[in-house]
């Protein structure tokens, strides 16, 4: 929960889950280094610990890395395939020969810190490029695909979840009867003696109470937020404090709408999320 309100404007965003990456690289940290000690055993070869403790950082760069690949991938428009795939052939490999030599120069940085004979630059440089560069490139070169995987997986079931609580809404007004498809519903507010329904395509007047046509809608997807206003969540794309602790919403079709401290109580999740 917020603690103090600031004038920031909160925009509601989709960004790559990265907590599945790091806790991967974790586990391939961890199962290197075992790795490394078993074939220490099956093999009469040295196991230090630290040594192999610091080699093993190489995997915790792809966190960075990855995220920056990313960042940058999302902000080309790509006019065909052919570009899109030609891009990350050639961004996978740029990113590599960074991610080898910032490894390397950490390594060699902590080696002399820690060790009174350090590691040579160039044999850590040999031993990456001859046991992870390849690994590293196939990262890089799919990663950007991934990603764009995962996120239109997030927009699909985003859908999907849209569509299971979609209902159809009948409009009473006097003899006319208006099927509206609540998902289309932007936000409802009141016009006496009626209420005005905002939809992405049309405004329609309704017989029914605010109140009353707030009671048949999801109360998941409909927040009343204002004594005047209900509004479809799915379709506020910014909060802006007002410092009095009302917000100034905006909503997909640019309509601003005042969120009342006085219906704080039905919008705060907004604030969190």
């Amino acid at each position: 929960m917020r603690t103090q309100e600031t004038n920031k404007t909160i925009s509601i965003l989709l960004r790559p889950n990265f907590g599945i990456m790091i806790v991967f690289c974790v586990l391939v940290y961890g199962v290197a280094i075992f790795q490394d000690y078993v074939f220490s055993k099956i093999k009469p070869t040295g196991f230090y610990w630290t040594d192999t403790m610091l080699y093993n950082i190489y995997w915790f760069l792809f966190i960075p890395f990855i995220k920056i690949a990313n960042s940058c991938y999302n902000k080309v428009q790509f006019k065909s395939l052919t570009s899109k795939v030609l891009y990350s052939f050639g961004t996978g490999f740029i990113f590599s020969v960074l991610h080898v030599l910032v490894f390397t120069s950490i390594f060699i940085l902590i080696s002399n810190l820690i060790y009174s004979i350090p590691h040579r630059f160039l044999t850590i440089l040999k031993n990456a490029v001859s046991n992870q560069l390849h690994i590293t490139i196939i990262v890089y070169l799919f990663s950007p695909f991934v990603f764009e995987y995962i996120k239109r997986r997030k927009q699909l079931n985003k859908y999907s979840q849209n569509e299971k609580t979609n209902k159809i809404f009948t409009a009473k007004n006097g003899n006319r009867r208006i099927r509206i498809d609540t998902f289309t519903i932007i936000f409802i507010e009141t016009d006496r003696p009626y209420t005005k329904i905002h939809t992405t395509s049309q405004k329609i007047l309704h017989e029914e109470s605010l109140k009353e046509l707030g009671d048949s809608l999801d109360p998941q997807i409909f927040l009343r937020v204002h004594r005047s206003v209900i509004i479809n969540k799915n379709h506020l794309t910014e909060l802006k404090s007002r410092k009095n602790g009302d917000y100034d919403g905006v909503l997909s079709n640019g309509q601003a709408i005042r969120f009342s401290r006085h219906y704080r109580g039905n919008w705060i999740e907004l604030l969190r999320h």
